[in-house]
C-alpha cells in the first residue's frame, strides 16, 4: 500500500501558493484494509475515507468509464491492481495530475510540471469531454491563474466548445453550476470566467442573461472595469453577484431598463430561482437596487426627509449588515458616468455617520417618556430628522 498527495495541493505547491486542502490517493489497498487501519468511510459513489488523525481525505485509486450523461454518469472501478498512472489518467488537466510521495518525489506521467512551468492549462486526453463540469472548472482555473499568465491550450478550448455544442451542459444541475460559479465570485476575477464560457460557447447555455454583454463593447468594457475593481478591493461574492445582476439586460447604463423596478426584480428573482441561488442574494440585490434607484430621485428640497424615507425603505436600521455592502456599492458606482456623482460622493463620505447618529435613537428611549403606540414611530422619525439636520449644519452640508 502506498499513499500519494495529489491534485490541487501538488499543483499549488509547485506554484508557490498556500495549500488549503490535501487530497490523497491510496494505491494497492482495499476497502476492508482501510477500515482495519482506522480510516472512516465518507464516499457515496466511490471509496473515500477520512484519516483517523488528520481528517484529510484518502481515496482508493480508481478508473472511470462514462455510462450516461452529465458529471455523474460514470462507472467507477476499484482494485488493488489499479496503478497510480491509471488513477491520474482519469483526471481533467495535466496540472492536476501530478502526485507526490512521502519522500518528496514527484510522479508526473502527463508532463503537468512542464505545463505549470510553461503556464498552460491542458487536458490529459480526449476523455476530458466525458465530464461537462470541466468546462466550468477550466474557466474557473483560468480566472484563478491569470495572475500567473496561464493560457488555455487551443485543443483544450476546442474540446470545451465541442462539449458546449453537444448538449451535455444541459445535464448539469443548477446547484452544481452555482457551486462552481460561487468559487469564482468569492476569490477570483469574474470577468475572465464568463469570458472563457463565452469563448467556448457555453455562456449562452448556462448564463443566457449575459450573452448580450459580448455584443456591446461599451457594456463589456464596464463589466471588465467593475470586475477588476471588485477583485482588487477584495469585495467578494455578494458585490460580485449584485453587479452581475446590474448588468442584466443593460440595466446599469440604460435609464429605460433601470427605472423598470418590477422588470428588474422579476428578472433577477427568476435568475436566482433557475440556479437555486440562496434567497439572501436576491434580497441583498433588491435592497441595493432600491437604494440606487432612490438616489437618482432624491428630493433635494426635502433632502433630510428623503434620506430618512430611503433608510426606512431599505430597512437599514434593522438590517445593518446591508450598510457595508451599500458603501462598497457606492465606491464601485463612482466608475460610471452618472450625472449625480455628487450624491455618491456625499453618501460615500457621510452615510456611515448618518447611520450611526440615527441608529443611536431607540424606541425604548422614547417609551421612557410615556409615549406609546403610533406616536413612538412619529417621535422616532422626528428625532432622527433633527439628528441629521444638526449633523449636516455642523458640517456645512445643509
Amino acid at each position: 500500500m502506498k499513499f500519494y498527495l495529489v491534485g490541487g495541493a501538488v499543483r499549488d505547491k509547485l506554484l508557490g501558493l498556500n495549500i488549503r486542502d490535501k487530497d490523497w490517493v491510496v494505491v494497492g489497498s482495499t476497502y476492508k484494509e482501510m477500515i482495519r487501519l482506522g480510516f472512516k468511510p465518507v464516499g457515496n459513489y466511490f471509496p473515500v475515507f477520512l484519516h483517523p488523525i488528520t481528517k484529510e481525505e484518502y481515496a482508493l485509486a480508481r478508473t472511470e468509464k462514462k455510462s450516461g450523461y452529465g458529471y455523474n454518469g460514470f462507472i467507477c472501478k476499484f482494485s488493488k491492481n489499479i496503478t497510480l498512472k491509471q488513477d491520474l489518467f482519469r483526471r481533467d488537466l495535466t496540472i492536476n495530475a501530478i502526485a507526490l510521495d512521502n519522500k518528496g518525489n514527484y510522479y508526473d506521467p502527463f508532463n503537468g510540471i512542464l505545463d505549470i512551468n510553461n503556464r498552460v492549462i491542458r487536458h490529459i486526453s480526449i476523455f476530458f469531454s466525458d465530464d461537462p463540469l470541466r468546462v466550468l472548472r477550466v474557466a474557473q482555473f483560468y480566472s484563478r491563474f491569470l495572475k500567473f499568465n496561464f493560457t488555455i491550450a487551443s485543443k483544450t478550448l476546442l474540446l470545451m466548445t465541442k462539449i458546449s455544442l453537444s448538449g451535455e451542459l444541459l445535464f448539469l444541475t443548477p446547484e452544481r453550476i452555482w457551486i462552481e460559479t460561487k468559487k469564482v465570485f468569492k476569490n477570483f476575477n469574474i470577468f475572465w470566467y464568463f469570458y472563457i464560457l463565452h469563448k467556448c460557447q457555453a455562456l449562452k447555455i448556462i448564463f443566457p442573461e449575459l450573452c448580450f454583454l459580448f455584443q456591446n463593447n461599451k457594456l463589456l468594457n464596464y463589466f471588465y472595469l467593475i470586475s477588476n475593481r471588485i477583485f482588487f478591493l477584495k469585495y467578494g461574492i455578494e458585490i460580485n453577484f449584485v453587479f452581475l445582476c446590474f448588468f442584466f439586460y443593460k440595466t446599469i447604463l440604460s435609464k429605460k431598463y433601470f427605472l423598470d423596478k418590477n422588470l428588474i426584480l422579476y428578472k433577477v428573482k427568476n435568475f436566482c430561482k433557475r440556479l437555486c441561488i440562496p434567497k439572501k442574494f436576491f434580497i441583498l440585490f433588491k435592497f441595493l437596487y432600491i437604494f440606487l434607484l432612490k438616489i437618482f430621485f432624491l428630493n433635494k428640497k426635502n433632502f433630510i426627509k428623503s434620506i430618512i424615507d430611503l433608510f426606512y425603505e431599505i430597512d437599514i436600521w434593522r438590517r445593518s449588515d446591508i450598510l457595508s455592502n451599500i458603501l462598497k456599492l457606492i465606491k464601485i458606482l463612482q466608475l460610471f458616468p452618472f450625472k449625480n456623482k455628487n450624491l455618491f460622493l456625499f453618501f460615500n463620505n457621510y452615510l456611515l455617520d448618518i447611520f450611526n447618529i440615527t441608529n443611536s435613537i431607540k424606541s425604548k428611549y422614547i417609551m421612557k417618556f410615556g409615549i406609546q403606540g403610533i406616536k413612538i414611530s412619529e417621535k422616532l422619525y422626528d428625532l432622527r430628522f433633527k439628528k441629521i439636520y444638526f449633523f449636516l449644519k455642523k458640517n456645512n452640508l445643509y
